[in-house]
């Protein structure tokens, strides 16, 4: 799994977890999202478009005026499921609680087997494929680390609207930072964010475990662990060690009628076992 997949799981992990539930008498969310990196392995910074209807959420970069999307994600909580949608190949890769501790057990029944295989190579060849593996090859920790959020009682402003600094610990180490606004800022009505708690759990049945066994994964595990959050996040920023410092932020939020195919998976596409977007 490559940057491009981490960067959609971190915007199910950061971005998208901006989703809210909208009552169907009312109109959708659209959103503007800048994520971007700094360090010296930081990519081009992009902006995604987020759309959202109920306890449904579609995220794609911006694009041109008329030009096609080159990668989607949706969620849809009544389901229970996430989709990474790749229009090159007409495929989707499928995400939920099952499939998500399948393929960590797949992953980690093949470290195994690599592990048995090792101890029947020569000493020269075992260190040959273990730098091959690289970290893949290494044991997974026994428990993600919990996580929990702590108040800096600092506000800050992102899309016009007013929101709370808040660090993400692990135990007494900073990992991350929120920008929490309080329900009933502007559009972010309780009513519309009732659909937080479903993907924070979401998050937390999926991500999860696929970041125990996956070691590119780890970075997002502190906002997969994340038991409640109280407010509609912002802004995040994460710092991974000794790589780039990622921030998502907000910049703009408007309502919007929206077209439900948005959320549903495009016709004659089929069901790839591989995850998108390379």
């Amino acid at each position: 799994m490559g940057w491009r997949l981490r960067a959609i799981l971190g915007g199910a992990a950061s971005v998208a977890i901006t989703v809210t539930q909208v009552a169907s008498v009312q109109a959708g969310l659209r959103l503007e999202v800048d994520v971007a990196e700094r360090g010296d392995a930081a990519r081009s910074p992009e902006r995604w478009i987020v759309w959202i209807d109920g306890s449904r959420l579609a995220t794609e970069p911006a694009q041109r005026e008329g030009s096609p999307p080159t990668r989607r994600a949706i969620f849809r909580g009544a389901e229970d499921v996430a989709w990474l949608v790749d229009p090159a190949q007409r495929s989707y890769f499928q995400l939920d609680p099952k499939s998500a501790e399948a393929t960590a057990s797949q992953v980690a029944g093949l470290r195994d087997g690599v592990a048995q295989g090792l101890e029947l190579l020569s000493p020269d060849q075992r260190e040959g494929v273990k730098e091959f593996l690289g970290d893949r090859a290494s044991a997974p920790p026994a428990a993600l680390p919990p996580v929990r959020l702590r108040s800096r009682g600092e506000p800050a402003r992102h899309a016009g609207l007013v929101c709370t600094r808040h660090d993400v610990l692990e135990g007494e180490r900073r990992v991350a930072e929120l920008c929490l606004a309080a329900y009933g800022t502007g559009p972010l009505t309780r009513g519309r964010a009732a659909a937080v708690p479903a993907l924070v759990s979401f998050l937390r049945r999926t991500l999860a475990p696929l970041a125990r066994e996956v070691p590119s994964l780890r970075p997002l595990a502190p906002l997969a662990s994340l038991g409640r959050i109280e407010g509609f996040p912002l802004a995040a920023r994460a710092a991974e060690p000794g790589g780039p410092v990622r921030e998502v932020v907000t910049v703009r939020v408007e309502e919007k009628a929206l077209d439900p195919a948005l959320f549903e998976l495009p016709a004659g596409y089929s069901r790839s076992l591989v995850p998108p977007f390379e």
